[in-house]
């Protein structure tokens, strides 16, 4: 049996077709929907984004569906940056991105919302819609009690953004309740205390959903496939809805006889817990929800697809086999490789990039009001660097610092045919990301490391361990252009005073720092992302009797995304961890340092026996770049990463990737 007959063994369901209503799509892979934020607040959709769902198609996925969290109702105020279904300036492009997505035999869909209290009236100044006037504990806006005249406009809503993209040739819709929307609220008897004939008991509450189903129905033909994405267990007791009842509303829209498929995930967006396994990050398990809908499974007579971090080709075979779906939602793990069906169905599996579950490019930004990009894959969100172009002549580069960013322009330069030599000072690869992988949190964060060394060695690049990165190592190399990705290196906390009670959290990862049952630890953090909460609930699972994180902003991790936040605060609160959010590390005249309240005199000193990790104290190592331009002035010389600044991981990979394309 050849390699391709293994794999299409191995991964038999996988790849088989599978009908959905009148359609057949080619395979079990589904890019769920997903909003980007590229159409700068507009809801309309651009070039971009049809280049962005074509090259999903391009990479194999059977199913693309678009456009997360999609508006189809004029008056509601979106958010998270949606597109707008309602609006006709659309359909061009509606047209162009169907005909270019089947072009490579994947069926296109569009999700279809209306977010209801979910949403935000902050840019668009129209209120909030919800059954009643209970405020969303997450983003906390009390919503317009919907009239029962006003319900009708809506429900026809839904039925033209279907029309409209039927219309313009797609192949289904996917009418979403999930993450807390609208037609969520109405089914929660926690969330609805309405009188009208849209309240009350459980047909009442599900009258909403049903009336807007048979209106889809109704409006499109019965090729036309329609979805429905919902949440399997709501991960909280806020709607007074458990597993149990959404099974319930399940099998009741499933006896409509107008559903095609449905969508089964995790969580709501009731609350900050809630809503981070909505998108669930490195803290879940794997396949977290599909035990979940491998229930519904059970009970509904139409194909279920499973989302929820299914990562690589062989879980996903594993949870067809298993019968929790019948379609597997690999979103994250297509952001990160949208090639990764054609490689697995090549059986080529070391060559997939693999998500790092990071969250903090994708959905993490998009809850931050910003634009989607991935950490790992740079072409994500700037397409241009999807094509790396053979070099038109041969040269040998030398590249410094085997950080992420180094081995990215590694791996991008022998690509493009050129003599790579790589020099790291230590005994491994990876820099900063290999100790930061250590967090038991964060278990698939050194994945991408290791694709890229395994990529390395594919590729012949000339990997020079334990060589340090001299003006004399690099230049005895006699390289015709050098790239510097020597990182970042910790700033003292004051210049001329080196105590040796300040320590990095790089040191302790690395085991130069131990802690043990009588260590007490002061993790000062004035940087306000993962890093500093990970060091912190590290030294505490390594026994340290008493952790506290220190910070001079408003709360600790200040600047950490809705999707990451909640889990780190869960982590920390479990290990006891004491948050010290408005606190300024300081020293006194005598040299002693102290916490000092930001707004008032209050001083407490750290005693002789607490050990201090500084985060967020480091600046670019940018010596060797000074050296060499002195010593090599006619010499191309490119600085990229935390040698240039201290940035996100998503900055020195992109630079890693643009500099090996422009050499």
């Amino acid at each position: 049996m050849d390699n391709n007959q293994t794999v299409r063994a191995n991964l038999k369901t996988l790849f088989s077709p599978l009908k959905i209503g009148t359609k057949e799509a080619k395979n079990r892979i589904v890019s769920t929907a997903h909003a980007v934020a590229w159409d700068n607040g507009t809801g309309i959709i651009n070039e971009r984004h049809v280049r962005y769902h074509e090259r999903k198609a391009a990479g194999g996925a059977g199913i693309i569906m678009t456009f997360g969290s999609a508006s189809v109702y004029e008056e509601s105020a979106a958010s998270y940056g949606s597109v707008s279904l309602w609006n006709e300036e659309n359909e061009p492009l509606l047209k162009e991105l169907a005909e270019r997505v089947h072009a490579h035999g994947s069926l296109i869909m569009s999700q279809a919302t209306h977010m209801g209290r979910r949403a935000g009236s902050s840019i668009s100044g129209r209120p909030i819609q919800a059954p009643s006037a209970i405020p969303e504990g997450v983003h906390r806006e009390t919503p317009h009690v919907l009239r029962t005249e006003e319900i009708a406009p809506i429900v026809e809503s839904f039925a033209d953004a279907a029309a409209r993209l039927e219309r313009c040739g797609w192949d289904g819709i996917e009418i979403t309740s999930f993450a807390g929307h609208l037609i969520e609220q109405f089914w929660s008897p926690a969330l609805n205390h309405r009188t009208d004939r849209y309240g009350g008991d459980f047909a009442g509450r599900m009258r909403f959903s049903i009336e807007v189903i048979q209106a889809v129905r109704e409006a499109v033909s019965s090729d036309f496939i329609i979805g429905f994405r919902m949440t399997g267990d709501p991960k909280t007791d806020v709607l007074g809805l458990d597993h149990e009842d959404m099974l319930e509303i399940a099998r009741t829209l499933d006896h409509l006889g107008c559903i095609d498929m449905f969508g089964i995930s995790g969580g709501t967006g009731a609350t900050y817990s809630a809503q981070a396994a909505v998108v669930p990050g490195d803290t879940f398990a794997r396949g977290t929800f599909n035990h979940v809908s491998g229930k519904m499974k059970e009970h509904l007579s139409v194909p279920v697809l499973a989302a929820g971090r299914n990562l690589d080709p062989s879980q996903a075979e594993k949870a067809l086999t298993n019968e929790d779906c019948d379609l597997v939602g690999m979103t994250r793990a297509i952001i990160a490789d949208p090639d990764m069906p054609q490689l697995a169905q090549k059986g080529e599996f070391s060559r997939i990039r693999p998500c790092i579950a990071c969250t903090e490019g994708c959905i993490g930004r998009l809850y931050m009001g910003m634009p989607v990009l991935c950490t790992v894959n740079p072409a994500m969100a700037d397409d241009s660097l999807d094509h790396i172009p053979p070099a038109q002549h041969q040269r040998k580069i030398a590249i410094v610092g085997g950080g992420p960013a180094g081995m990215e322009a590694a791996r991008v330069s022998a690509i493009r045919g050129h003599e790579v030599h790589l020099l790291e000072s230590t005994d491994k690869l990876g820099g900063k990301v290999y100790f930061a992988a250590m967090a038991s949190e964060r278990p698939h964060y050194g994945r991408h490391i290791k694709w890229l060394e395994q990529e390395l060695n594919r590729l012949n690049v000339n990997v020079h361990l334990n060589k340090k990165g001299t003006s004399d190592n690099v230049l005895q190399l006699n390289p015709d252009a050098v790239v510097l990705a020597t990182g970042s290196n910790p700033r003292n906390f004051e210049a001329n005073d080196l105590n040796p009670r300040y320590v990095t959290d790089v040191e302790l990862l690395d085991s130069q720092v131990s802690i043990n049952a009588d260590s007490k630890v002061i993790v000062y953090d004035r940087e306000g992302k993962f890093r500093g909460g990970s060091i912190a609930h590290f030294a505490a699972e390594a026994g340290a009797s008493q952790v506290e994180i220190a910070t001079p902003l408003w709360s600790i991790s200040e600047d950490l995304d809705e999707m990451q936040k909640p889990e780190l605060y869960r982590l920390l609160s479990e290990k006891n961890v004491t948050m010290s959010p408005n606190k300024h590390l300081v020293k006194t005249r005598d040299g002693i340092p102290v916490l000092k309240d930001k707004w008032t005199d209050r001083k407490r000193i750290i005693e002789k026996d607490e050990m201090i990790i500084l985060i967020g104290y480091e600046e670019g190592d940018n010596r060797l770049f000074n050296q060499l331009t002195s010593a090599a002035p006619d010499r191309e010389i490119e600085l990229i990463g935390d040698a240039v600044s201290p940035r996100r991981l998503h900055d020195a990979i992109s630079e890693g990737t643009r500099v090996g394309i422009l050499l």
